[in-house]
């Protein structure tokens, strides 16, 4: 082991301080331009419209902090690592209360190569949690409603720093979806009433925790759900009005906390997938592989992005790869700055 901080303790301290700012930001990106319904002002997913990390509006504020330029703060109970996302005139969050020790309740064994895998910054697998979904007026502030959809013992542990609630929810205008791993995936509808629930299954994650956000595409709700050794990981995706499963592909890919990204390339469009082994791409519609090529590595953590015809992946392992639709991989490029998700 490295004296300095590991690579996933590198991304999970990354996260707690992603999750600390961008809840005012948002605010402060509102107070300047008003979130309209399907407008260019909604921030529907992880990294925003597309997953590409950009937004469309104009004459945002330069600076902000605590005492400039927010327009309204509210308390969120918990820990959540998850980023907000707007639809509207609504802020969603989600969270996780941890609660009191449950006799017995312990993380599942983790095996790399052969040997049992203890991490030792894992916690949390031995207490109950309640994990919330919240909605506030973007307006206001004001606490709408808040909803538990999971209360109880939790399959797998996490990162002492980390969260229960670190994947971000997604919204379409008419449901947002909170996607909590082994502890399920939950439909609410914009005033707060259940549509459906699901469970996708035990996603053991080498006691990190689950990350990888939910993605939306040709109606369905896609999940990338890569655990431990691979063995049992699997990228699946559930009918968005009904919680169905429409899909669901096996993947020889270890554990990763990756989130998919959409793209058009060649008339088509791919769901672009990091991994250490393979990165792979999905037609959304089916889950027919398009293409793979060589993966990160290790630690696949960074949602893949896309420029043109070339989609770039950047793994916490401190290497880029890039892929042309056409011509394969035509450059590899080693850091040893690590950059975040």
């Amino acid at each position: 082991m490295s004296k300095e901080n590991s690579p996933r303790q590198n991304r999970m301290e990354a996260a707690m301080l992603r999750a600390l700012l961008s809840l005012a930001l948002v605010l402060s990106l509102h107070r300047a331009a008003p979130a309209a319904a399907a407008s260019g002002a909604d921030w529907p997913q992880w990294r925003g419209p597309g997953g590409l990390g950009v937004s469309a509006e104009e004459n945002l504020p330069a600076e902000w902090g605590p005492e400039s330029k927010v327009a309204w703060k509210s308390p969120v109970p918990g820990r959540g690592h998850s980023s907000p996302i707007v639809w509207g005139a609504r802020v969603f969050v989600t969270t996780a209360v941890e609660g009191t020790v449950i006799p017995g309740a312990a993380a599942p064994r983790h095996v790399i190569e052969g040997e049992e895998f203890v991490h030792p910054e894992s916690a949390g697998a031995d207490r109950s949690h309640a994990l919330k979904v919240l909605c506030f007026d973007a307006a206001g502030g004001k606490l709408l409603w808040e909803r538990t959809p999971y209360e109880g013992a939790i399959y797998d542990g996490r990162h002492r720093k980390g969260s229960y609630a670190a994947p971000t929810p997604a919204a379409d205008g008419e449901r947002v979806y909170a996607y909590f791993g082994s502890e399920g995936v939950y439909a609410y509808d914009f005033e707060g009433a259940l549509a459906w629930k699901a469970n996708v299954g035990k996603i053991a994650t080498l006691g990190m925790g689950v990350a990888s956000s939910p993605v939306l595409a040709e109606g369905l709700l896609i999940l990338q759900c890569d655990e431990d050794n691979g063995e049992k990981s699997f990228i699946t995706a559930l009918d968005r009005k009904t919680g169905r499963e429409a899909w669901k592909v096996p993947r020889q890919v270890l554990a990763s906390w990756s989130t998919p990204l959409l793209i058009t390339a060649g008339g088509r469009s791919e769901l672009v997938t990091n991994g250490s082994q393979h990165a792979i791409a999905y037609d959304p519609r089916d889950g027919k592989e398009l293409w793979r090529s060589r993966g990160v590595e290790s630690n696949a953590i960074h949602t893949p992005l896309a420029a043109s015809r070339m989609s770039v992946t950047l793994p916490s392992a401190f290497r880029a790869r890039a892929r042309d639709s056409s011509t394969g991989i035509p450059w590899v490029s080693s850091s040893r700055r690590f950059i975040s998700s």
